[in-house]
């Protein structure tokens, strides 16, 4: 999506014949729907900078640009190589606190790019600017300094805006992030405001009940998580339980959080209680045995559990033992929620994977150009293979590891893993491994997760196994 002249854009004309006019400008890949009211408030915007400035035409802007994933917003962007401003468009009165907190919020978003910001809200019914300083504050704004900084030496950014943003920097892990959690460096998504919103309603209402969200890994489970639990623990404690490998992954979180206590599942097979908590909830609940679900439900009487859990129908259901996710299905009254925006990882990478753990019925037409496949008849061809892939900066996790056992989030951004003959399709399409479940984990479910924790490039390296090769070649 390419900057547009908003002095184009605000000619009186037909409203389809807008959305025509700026997809053209802006390349936009889908028409853009323009509301009347954005359209007549940059209009009188455009006529004030006529007032105080001579070409405004000259001006190129990014208009109503959204974040990949996130979908956070925009509306006026001049993004130049020494500077950012921001003009956000409103037609009725609004409170200069809600001002402040978007205005605060997008340069939160824009400040990745790592240059000086000026962020600014005309409301066109009071004709007012409005201006965030350095210090958080929101004033009246000087036309004659807007148009100054409209007009600042500079070359702007003429390529595509999508291409300077990625979601995954905004949306990550408060396991591998703790101090960029503390530090409250983030947002929510939309999506995950509202799954907040209903849950905390529910449990101010009935201080009780059932909750679970699931989604696919990289979707911002664990974030959500943490941040429902901040604000639980505003008043009360409350308790985090981790399933699986947690290590000292929330060590950190553990001595900042004083109303979080963080727990092991293991440690319900002890005399534990949890009676001190207003609120229990689980990370990770997918790896929760059932046993332990049935010793938490029996320990938590009628305080409100929330669980947080990885969907994983593409993998076999004979890898997995769904006793839990059953178990769980049959709480009373369980209200559930599905993330569906994919936000740490890559989407492409994220597609791949999913066809891979189960292949379509249909020939997919997607592209993978960060997915590679390269074929090793044996284990020195494959040794010298994945070397070679480590010189050019690929993680090898499988040098880390033996056996594939449950993986913690480690995020990286070049990945190569090694396939061999263990690894086959069933009749059903299904990806699956010669070995059987051992302790309820599966290679075939442990090496999904290990997938899924990469960023940008992810390559396989087939050891004498050709006919996995093959329908790996196909899916490319």
């Amino acid at each position: 999506m390419k900057s547009i002249s908003i002095y184009a854009l605000t000619r009186k004309q037909n409203i389809e014949h807008l959305q025509k006019l700026e997809q053209q400008l802006s390349g936009r890949e889908h028409m853009l729907k323009m509301k009347e009211w954005e359209l007549e408030s940059m209009r009188a915007l455009v006529e004030r900078l006529e007032l105080h400035m001579q070409d405004v035409s000259a001006l190129r802007l990014f208009y109503s640009f959204q974040i990949p994933r996130l979908g956070k917003e925009f509306d006026l962007l001049q993004i130049r190589e020494n500077q950012i401003i921001n003009i956000e468009l409103k037609s009725g009165a609004v409170s200069e606190e809600a001002i402040q907190k978007q205005l605060i919020q997008n340069r939160y978003y824009l400040s990745a790019l790592g240059k000086p910001i000026q962020s600014y809200t005309y409301i066109s019914s009071q004709n007012r600017l409005m201006r965030l300083t350095n210090h958080d504050h929101v004033i009246e704004a000087s036309w004659n300094q807007l148009c100054a900084a409209l007009q600042k030496e500079g070359k702007d950014y003429s390529g595509d805006i999508e291409n300077l943003f990625r979601a995954e920097w905004y949306l990550f892990s408060p396991l591998t992030e703790p101090n960029r959690f503390l530090n409250k460096e983030y947002f929510l998504t939309a999506q995950q405001r509202d799954i907040k919103r209903q849950i905390l309603k529910k449990i101010c209402e009935e201080q009780t009940g059932y909750f679970s969200f699931s989604g696919l890994p990289g979707t911002g489970k664990t974030l959500l998580l943490y941040d429902i639990a901040m604000k639980l623990s505003n008043r009360q404690q409350v308790c985090i339980i981790h399933c699986g490998e947690a290590g000292k992954k929330w060590e950190i979180l553990h001595k900042r959080l004083q109303r979080i206590d963080f727990l092991s599942d293991n440690q319900l097979e002890t005399q534990f209680s949890l009676e001190d908590y207003h609120a229990i909830l689980v990370d990770e609940a997918h790896l929760l045995s059932v046993e332990k679900l049935n010793v938490l439900l029996n320990m938590s009487e009628d305080r409100p559990i929330i669980f947080s859990s990885d969907s994983e129908e593409m993998i076999s259901p004979k890898e997995i033992d769904q006793s839990t996710m059953k178990r769980m299905e049959e709480l009373p009254n369980l209200q559930t929620f599905r993330l569906t925006n994919r936000i740490r990882t890559n989407a492409e990478l994220s597609s791949f994977i999913q066809n891979m753990m189960h292949l379509p019925v249909r020939k997919n037409q997607n592209e993978f150009p960060h997915v590679s496949v390269v074929y090793a008849n044996d284990a020195k061809e494959a040794d010298i293979l994945v070397r070679d892939y480590i010189r050019q900066g690929y993680h090898f996790p499988q040098m880390e590891r033996a056996e594939l056992g449950v993986t913690a989030i480690c995020d990286t951004v070049k990945m190569v893993v090694v396939l061999d003959e263990r690894y086959y399709y069933d009749d059903e399409l299904y990806f699956r491994s010669i070995h059987p479940m051992r302790n309820g984990q599966s290679e075939v479910r442990s090496l999904f997760h290990l997938l899924n924790q990469a960023k940008e490039n992810l390559t396989f390296v087939v050891k004498g196994n050709e006919t996995v090769y093959g329908i790996l070649l196909d899916m490319k």
